[in-house]
């Protein structure tokens, strides 16, 4: 994924708290260029974090096909490590828009109330076996009860899209993934771990899935199943600060996303072959053949809904969380 690089909520939230001053004290931008002219963004140049996922592909397709150049914008992009290094990087003013999982963006929003993020455009969601537990070939687990008391890796700790997905598709076995013994390991370190037994198994997504399997481990279970069918997973992000002080700059952003989103939903064959520009260690062969993402063009209030939703009933947000006040969608949306 964003493969999805999953996306640490704790470690980073003392951090991002840091920078709420900062962020209150200053609505500079690390775009230094602006323009004039009233009729164009703002900004010409901007900063946009991204994970060398499959779903963060679309930055590539509105690069490649001039989305950006056609609103004016000059995009660098910068990778992260997780999803919630961009929060960081947008309270510094070292990123202007990023990547951001709904779930750990959520969870930094309730840790830290004055964040005030704003999500300004939908990206991807779940499709079948795109989020995945994997076990080694020789593994005698069979099912995800039988986790109990073993080693699980997960992106990181605490609770996050996978130890959310595993905590629902759990329940029915009295079990969740407190149930585990989890360890925080990257995706591209799961697959060696699991070889070696380090980890008894894998919470993983794409790329390291097709890797994983012909490498000979199994999956053991599609973690996007029962009522995580078609689940969002991701969005493109900012600060309130920002969207305030440079809406045309937003709005052109998002107009270059969704035209990148409707060619990413329509031209399978052409985000396949963006795919192995935008993860230069991802090769054309793999990227014929991986697990790709719904992308979804519009950004929607029920989908953000339904993941602040589930998160209340798991009781990782409270009931009263507000979602509405994060959704920044186009005008005339």
């Amino acid at each position: 994924m964003k493969a999805l690089y999953l996306r640490r909520v704790w470690p980073v939230l003392a951090s991002a708290a840091l920078v709420v001053g900062l962020a209150a004290c200053s609505s500079g931008s690390s775009s230094s260029n602006t323009t004039t002219a009233s009729s164009g963004p703002e900004l010409t140049n901007i900063t946009v974090g991204v994970l060398e996922s499959s779903d963060d592909v679309t930055v590539q397709i509105a690069k490649d096909e001039g989305f950006f150049k056609q609103e004016g914008l000059n995009v660098k992009t910068v990778v992260l490590p997780t999803t919630n290094s961009a929060t960081t990087g947008l309270l510094s003013h070292t990123l202007d828009f990023s990547t951001e999982n709904y779930v750990g963006m959520f969870q930094q929003e309730k840790a830290v109330p004055t964040l005030n993020l704003k999500i300004v455009a939908d990206n991807a969601q779940a499709t079948p076996n795109l989020y995945v537990m994997m076990v080694a070939k020789n593994s005698p687990i069979t099912s995800l009860a039988q986790l109990k008391g073993k080693k699980v890796s997960f992106p990181a700790k605490g609770f996050n899209f996978g130890s959310m997905a595993s905590d629902i598709l759990l329940q029915p076995y009295h079990e969740s993934a407190a149930s585990f013994t989890t360890v925080a390991l990257p995706f591209s370190d799961a697959p060696q771990a699991v070889a070696s037994g380090e980890v008894n198994a894998a919470f993983t997504t794409e790329p390291f899935i097709t890797i994983m399997e012909e490498g000979g481990a199994r999956i053991l279970q599609d973690m996007m199943t029962g009522p995580l069918v078609d689940f969002p997973q991701d969005c493109w992000g900012t600060t309130a600060a920002f969207a305030s002080k440079y809406p045309k700059t937003v709005a052109a952003f998002q107009r270059a996303m969704e035209m990148a989103l409707r060619l990413a939903a329509s031209n399978t064959p052409l985000v396949r072959t963006e795919l192995s520009k935008f993860i230069t260690t991802l090769s054309p062969k793999l990227a014929s053949v991986i697990t790709l993402p719904t992308f979804n063009t519009t950004l929607s209030l029920a989908r953000m809904q339904r993941v602040a939703n589930t998160e209340i009933r798991l009781g990782a947000l409270p009931a009263n969380f507000n979602v509405q006040a994060m959704y920044d969608p186009p005008a005339g949306t």
